[in-house]
């Protein structure tokens, strides 16, 4: 599979690069992450007025019409820079389930909003004690609508979304995802503290009544919908780990060709080049694997297997490169103010979220199992 890029590509990632680094000074970074909401409105209103906000939105919606890979490059950059912007929740949970399975009503009142940067959006993938895809709470039939209960975790932006999008199993035992106003009587929303220090909400529902307009897709659909979310927004979680992971080592090493011990630059030393040598390679293959799942996704392709390859690598090769890059510096990674720190803090929210390393190999063991023996003549 070619994963080069054209144009147009290197183009969006090179403006989305220059408008986040500009912003992602450490003295900007510390005063976004010790603000309420932790969302860093000036650079977002930027990325929007240069239409990367809007890049994969449907253009008859106010966007430009791309699709998930230049999303990936957009997240990418969001990991280089580590910058508090909500492409994630926003734009591929929110805009993009709503651009493929909502109705007429749902996109016009939300994706040309989102193109200009205008609305939040997010989504409630995270319970305690169950897997992303298994929804314990519930939705049931009421009247001309429904009435939720249940209580999510880690739900992104909740508090400056407009809507967040909810899966809740429903009466005949499948799923159902709601687009749901988290201001509602009977939402409660808790902040909750985050490793890398994003803007992340307790979502307690407690009889939430909402019409049947805001059921996402039919029923019917449900499960495919909800399937379809886990999947985009774990690919999109590699797709940060992969410029996380890509900007700690590119640190790190310029770290320890300029850092001297006996007089000669740490990285000539066999410990620490061997150790870059394969943080090289785990990043390499982060990478890879990420592309590898994102334009299988792109292109309407099976991917769960690329899925669960991609998402191990981001959890395993992106803890180790955290760690090296830890190592390498030395002392002076202790201060929580030098910017490898957050490098490090965002590979380990990644690695935990959606699902860590071992659910993704129990995942794809169980797929290879289950795939028929073939035999050559």
């Amino acid at each position: 599979m070619d994963f080069a890029l054209t144009d147009d590509q290197k183009a969006l990632a090179e403006l989305a690069e220059q408008i986040l680094g500009d912003a992602a000074t450490l003295e900007r970074l510390k005063s976004i992450e010790a603000s309420p909401e932790r969302i860093d409105r000036e650079a977002w209103a930027k990325l929007a007025a240069a239409g990367l906000v809007g890049v994969a939105i449907p253009e008859e919606h106010g966007g430009s019409g791309y699709g998930f890979v230049e999303l990936c490059l957009l997240l990418e950059r969001v990991g280089r820079t580590v910058s508090h912007v909500p492409v994630l929740p926003t734009l591929v949970c929110g805009a993009g389930a709503i651009a493929k399975f909502g109705s007429a009503a749902q996109k016009e009142r939300f994706l040309p909003r989102v193109a200009r940067g205008e609305a939040f959006l997010s989504a409630a993938l995270a319970e305690a004690e169950t897997t992303p895809g298994e929804p314990t709470a519930t939705a049931r039939a009421s009247g001309d609508g429904f009435r939720l209960d249940g209580v999510k975790q880690a739900v992104a932006i909740a508090a400056q979304a407009e809507a967040v999008l909810v899966p809740a199993r429903i009466e005949s035992g499948g799923v159902a995802v709601f687009l749901i106003d988290p201001h509602s009587r009977g939402v409660t929303l808790s902040p909750q503290e985050t490793t890398s220090w994003e803007g992340n909400y307790r979502m307690a529902l407690e009889g939430v009544g909402v019409a049947r307009d805001a059921l996402l897709g039919p029923v019917e659909r449900g499960s495919e919908i909800l399937a379809w979310l886990v999947d985009h927004a774990t690919v999109g979680l590699c797709a940060i780990a992969a410029g996380v992971a890509d900007k700690a080592l590119r640190i790190t090493a310029g770290y320890a060709a300029e850092r001297k011990q006996f007089d000669k630059p740490i990285a000539e030393f066999q410990a620490v080049s061997q150790r870059l040598a394969d943080a090289y390679i785990d990043n390499e293959a982060i990478g890879l694997t990420m592309w590898q799942a994102a334009t299988r996704l792109a292109d309407g392709l099976p991917a769960a297997k690329d899925i669960a390859t991609a998402k191990f690598w981001a959890c395993e090769g992106g803890s180790r490169i955290g760690h090296a890059a830890l190592h390498i510096h030395g002392g002076i990674c202790i201060d929580v103010d030098y910017p490898i720190q957050r490098y490090f803090l965002w590979a380990k929210q990644i690695e935990f979220s959606l699902g860590a390393a071992t659910p993704q190999l129990v995942e794809l063991g169980r797929r290879i199992a289950a795939e028929p023996l073939t035999t050559s003549a």
